[in-house]
């Protein structure tokens, strides 16, 4: 008995075929539209990084305030922020941390100005002493020790740092020795304004009105000054040689001899 061969196909509803059609339909136009979000951001990309480039971007203008000891030149030299330069391309931290470098500048901040101005706020140190220097000239420092300028025209009402050996240039920073006898003006100055001409790098202050006051350290410096106020507001200064504050709670005064 021989065996037939039967073939048979298998009908699709029509529905069905619609339905796949369908589906294939919109995965390509799915495909379609992730092709051109993805081509339409790098051509955004590409025309950003283009616009930052052109001349509508570029630095037209640096803008320089607050230095009274610092010239706009200096600042640009440091700065090193050119006319023509991409706005974009200009490190504000950086061009920040090169200016803070000149002597007299405690801080610098730099900002830019959209379409085209790169403006620096300078903020200038405050002298507070000046050291003697050879030939008359001295040198003007900061209550940290910064040596601001050297210069024969220091600023007025200054006091003087006695007894600093070696050479010093602007921008450099003091030794231990003078930067104490610098807290010790710092201090002075806060409670006593005024009150001596000079602190020497062992830290013996002269009195404005005569006599001496002798601090031997930074120890107890609060203290050490809160002594001293007392005991000027108790004696006739006139008649003052040397207080002696090196044990603050015992103070010891030496009177001249004609006051006896």
């Amino acid at each position: 008995m021989g065996t037939a061969k039967v073939s048979s196909a298998v009908r699709v509803h029509p529905r069905m075929r619609s339905r796949r059609v369908a589906v294939r339909r919109d995965q390509r136009k799915r495909r379609l539209k992730r092709a051109a979000i993805a081509l339409g951001a790098v051509a955004a990309l590409v025309a950003a990084a283009a616009a930052t480039q052109t001349a509508l971007l570029d630095v037209d203008r640096v803008q320089i305030d607050g230095g009274a000891h610092t010239s706009a030149a200096d600042v640009r030299r440091v700065a090193r922020i050119g006319v023509g330069d991409a706005m974009i391309a200009v490190d504000s931290d950086r061009v920040a941390g090169r200016i803070e470098d000149l002597p007299w500048v405690a801080h610098a901040e730099v900002a830019r100005r959209w379409p085209g101005t790169i403006e620096i706020q300078v903020t200038e140190r405050q002298p507070l002493a000046t050291i003697g220097l050879s030939e008359g000239r001295v040198a003007v420092v900061d209550g940290d020790g910064r040596v601001l300028e050297a210069t024969d025209r220091p600023p007025s009402g200054l006091p003087q740092v006695t007894g600093v050996g070696g050479r010093v240039a602007a921008g450099d920073r003091l030794g231990r020795a003078p930067r104490d006898a610098l807290a010790v003006l710092r201090a002075l100055g806060e409670r006593l304004p005024g009150a001596v001409t000079t602190v020497s790098s062992d830290l013996d202050a002269t009195l404005a009105s005569g006599g001496e006051i002798r601090f031997g350290s930074t120890a107890d410096l609060d203290d050490k000054i809160v002594a001293v106020e007392t005991v000027l507001t108790q004696v006739d200064t006139a008649c003052l040689e040397l207080l002696d504050v090196r044990v603050p709670g015992s103070p010891a005064l030496t009177r001249h001899q004609r006051c006896s």
